[in-house]
């Protein structure tokens, strides 16, 4: 039996007596020189080729088990693109032809790729307001997903995919990739085998949003499908390209912003590190929001919000801390982020994490997509699976409505609802735009 043909009719859930057992690509599968055959390789196609899809799929590339078979992006445009922080990216459906080959086939519609019956998984790194509706729509066409976080829009649509990817046998990974980063799994390691002693408190520092920026208004661009991009999102004027292909988190319509962007993978290591990945807090507390005066965003410009959960342990969330995770125990303090760990009594950082304690990542030894290709082989659970992804970003969402109403919330973590306030409530969900419908 080939390797597709196992993925299509087996999943997590018809592995049955054989679960003990993982696939691996067999050793005849391999070419002389170490190649993969064509037909025992992972087709996977690229939804979304922004700064990130692109960036994504290159790093897939670099995996000889994995054959890129199709494209997909709403930007068929030329010239500048306004991709990335500086405004000097480039990104697209041109773009990407010229990295990943001219012969790979090409579409603006994301349900193309999805009714083709060649492709086993799937990169999605839209928007994040298309998050729920190509997420739910690629499981449900049989594909195993790679999706970019934060994982959803709103917490009911988190639930929905939730939930679909579960009973489906599908393998879901979220682009999390900080748990694939060994400082990350180091400094979690030392928390969870109590060499700080008592968490008592955890700081994550965020980048700010971006600023209420005055753009000038510009034309559609000739190749751009704009009304496929706003998708569900209510409709609006085009505007200025730099809104459209950078600038969008700093729109509600489409982003919670910098809280659920690198909200994300920061909350996601602290949850990760005390073991609380699966649940979340039970009260939200917004302070020093700042709104902008001006300009097309309605992100605050100056958030914090502190998550208290039912362990005694406090979460503060802030661009006024420094970004990256800082944990406060009983016998000392560390800090990680994507550029260094350190802690105080210094020594802390430095002790090594022996095979007989508690381990977090024993498997997946290599990198976040090298990962998520090992999942869709061998059928394990991915590194940030469905749960865990969910459970991070209803935590984040949840500070943007404490932060939007200007109060505390109060939130259960096992019913998965907001308590005693049916405006936050309503909060957890949006409208869409006809003729898209979530269909849960």
């Amino acid at each position: 039996m080939k390797r597709r043909d196992f993925i299509k009719i087996g999943g997590v859930g018809s592995l049955g007596a054989f679960a003990g057992f993982p696939m691996i690509v067999p050793s005849s599968a391999l070419g002389r020189d170490g190649s993969i055959a064509p037909s025992n390789r992972v087709c996977l196609g690229g939804i979304g080729l922004g700064t990130q899809g692109t960036s994504n799929l290159i790093n897939f590339r670099s995996d000889k088990r994995v054959q890129i078979t199709a494209l997909c992006d709403v930007n068929n445009t030329e010239g500048k693109q306004y991709y990335g922080y500086s405004n000097n990216g480039k990104g697209g459906l041109r773009n990407a032809q010229r990295i990943f080959g001219e012969d790979i086939a090409t579409y603006d519609d994301f349900r193309e790729v999805l009714g083709r019956d060649d492709i086993d998984a799937v990169m999605l790194a839209l928007p994040d307001h298309w998050h729920a509706f190509t997420g739910m729509a690629a499981v449900r066409a049989g594909k195993d997903v790679f999706g970019e976080k934060p994982l959803t829009r709103t917490i009911r649509e988190g639930k929905a995919l939730r939930d679909c990817v579960l009973s489906s046998g599908r393998i879901w990974q979220t682009g999390s990739w900080q748990r694939s980063l060994p400082d990350f799994v180091h400094a979690a390691e030392l928390v969870r085998n109590g060499y700080l002693g008592r968490i008592k408190r955890i700081e994550i520092g965020l980048p700010a949003n971006f600023k209420g920026e005055v753009l000038a208004p510009e034309p559609v661009p000739e190749g751009f499908n704009w009304e496929m991009w706003q998708g569900p999102a209510p409709r609006a004027a085009y505007y200025n390209p730099r809104k459209t292909f950078t600038r969008w988190r700093g729109i509600r319509a489409y982003s919670a912003g910098k809280i659920a962007d690198w909200g994300a993978h920061h909350l996601d290591i602290a949850h990760w590190a005390v073991g609380i990945d699966k649940s979340g807090a039970s009260e939200i507390a917004p302070s020093e929001t700042v709104m902008p005066i001006d300009g097309f965003s309605d992100q605050p410009t100056h958030f914090k919000v502190t998550f208290y959960y039912g362990n005694a342990l406090e979460i503060e969330m802030s661009d006024s801390n420094k970004n990256g995770v800082m944990f406060y125990g009983t016998r000392g303090k560390l800090f990680v982020s994507r550029q260094t760990i350190w802690s105080d009594p210094i020594g802390i950082a430095d002790i090594p994490i022996l095979p007989t304690e508690d381990r977090l990542f024993p498997v997946r030894p290599r990198n976040h997509f090298t990962a998520f290709i090992d999942s869709v082989i061998d059928r394990r659970p991915a590194v940030t699976d469905i749960e865990v992804a969910h459970r991070t970003n209803t935590g984040c969402l949840l500070g943007e409505i404490a932060y939007i109403l200007g109060r505390n919330i109060r939130w259960d973590p096992k019913k998965e609802e907001i308590v005693s306030d049916s405006q936050a409530a309503r909060l957890c969900d949006r409208s869409y735009a006809a003729p898209w419908q979530l269909s849960v």
